[in-house]
């Protein structure tokens, strides 16, 4: 008895540990993708680095966010470690006879970003393959100049590293010698809370004068569900929460009116408005039917974490395709409510 208790309790244990681990690495994807970001950044060998994901995952925001961070902690290093500035500049724009040297030159000592590299010019791209030959650590094929490259792109890697559908092997070979990938709000929206906040910040609605009492974080326990809930749908990812941010802000105006206090009735009535909006109004949806109706089987997740996604699927299958849950309840043949805890 003593036996197989011991055995048991082992087990266990062996079970919560490996849930937490997996937890873990379920919960904080973003978190992750965002450590890397701000060691590679800084890399010492100055390879090049790519960052992938969906459009509007926050490629650029955490970027700049990182940059800006480091140039706090390396302020007396900012040349050494190519920080004394940071470019975005989109691949797309170069033309034929784009001055790449010139290009380089221009930002020595700084970060450049060269943004979706998959739609390079087809001609100029064995030029920049060439100039991201390095010596010393340097970068161009005529003068080494000393900077710091970032490619980013939206498309995912097996795409990429594919030769020839969005580029030559040899140049996706040179870029990806270390490679972030940000999830969507589709896989991870573990951080969406946080991200919200840090998006409500970059506004810096208290800079706008006279309304500087409506430049408070919205704690509101309705809007908090509601970015929980739904988020995963989030196609514009920050964009769409850009959209939140303006809209709870303009709608804090049109209900307060003259009043400047804020009071909890009325932000539960702004996030009516707001959510009455976005979901109707200005939310991008580019969901179809297809892609809600497959359920894909993850890999060494537990049985009781497949249930929790596939409930979940199901709820915004039904949403899409019904209109309303109570409507695809009524459907489906299921109980009054019984989506609503299917998070």
């Amino acid at each position: 008895m003593t036996l197989n208790l011991f055995i048991s309790e082992n087990l266990l244990l062996m079970f919560v540990k490996y849930l937490t681990l997996n937890l873990i690495e379920m919960e904080n994807k973003r978190e992750i993708a965002l450590k890397k970001l701000a060691v590679f950044l800084i890399n010492p060998g100055m390879f090049s680095l790519i960052v992938i994901g969906d459009r509007g995952v926050g490629k650029r925001f955490y970027i700049e966010k990182t940059i800006k961070e480091l140039q706090e902690t390396y302020k007396d290093k900012l040349e050494e470690k190519c920080l004394e500035g940071l470019n975005f500049v989109e691949a797309k724009s170069f033309c034929k006879n784009y001055d790449l040297n010139k290009l380089f030159e221009e930002n020595e000592f700084k970060t450049l970003v060269i943004d979706d590299i998959d739609e390079i010019n087809d001609e100029l791209e064995k030029s920049l393959f060439q100039a991201l030959s390095t010596t010393n650590g340097k970068f161009g094929y005529e003068k080494n100049i000393s900077l710091r490259i970032i490619f980013t792109s939206n498309k995912p890697a097996d795409e990429l590293r594919e030769d020839g559908k969005h580029l030559i092997g040899i140049m996706w070979d040179r870029i990806s010698q270390l490679v972030i990938e940000f999830p969507s709000y589709k896989t991870d929206n573990s951080t969406i809370q946080k991200d919200f906040k840090e998006t409500w910040r970059k506004m810096k609605f208290e800079a706008l004068k006279d309304y500087e009492a409506f430049a408070s974080f919205p704690a509101n326990t309705k809007l908090q569900k509601f970015l929980e809930d739904k988020s995963p749908g989030f196609e514009g990812g920050f964009r769409d929460l850009d959209k939140l941010a303006c809209l709870y802000f303009n709608y804090r105006i049109y209900h307060y009116k003259e009043s400047r206090k804020i009071i909890e009735i009325t932000e539960n009535e702004i996030v009516k408005s707001v959510i009455d909006d976005f979901s109707t109004k200005t939310q991008i949806q580019t969901i179809n039917d297809n892609e809600l109706s497959v359920f894909r089987i993850t890999e060494n997740t537990l049985m009781k974490e497949l249930e929790r996604k596939f409930k979940k699927q199901v709820k915004a299958w039904s949403n899409f395709k019904y209109g309303s849950i109570s409507k695809a309840e009524k459907a489906l043949g299921l109980g009054q409510g019984t989506m609503k805890n299917w998070k």
